[in-house]
């Protein structure tokens, strides 16, 4: 594993130095584009299972 040194211009002005994670962790992992969903092209109603197998009626 490589590690890669990142060099940042962000201040740690606060406590907690998010800003500076921030900066950081963009440098790093830059966003990625999700591929586009696809939506099926034909959507056909779902079956009933027990529709095929009827009760008797009983007298």
């Amino acid at each position: 594993m490589k590690i890669k040194s990142v060099r940042h211009t962000t201040a740690a002005g606060d406590a907690s130095a998010l800003g500076l994670a921030l900066a950081v962790a963009r440098e790093l992992h830059p966003p990625v584009r999700r591929a586009p969903e696809l939506v099926p092209a034909v959507s056909r109603p779902k079956q009933r299972l027990a529709s095929g197998r009827r009760r008797t009626v009983r007298t």
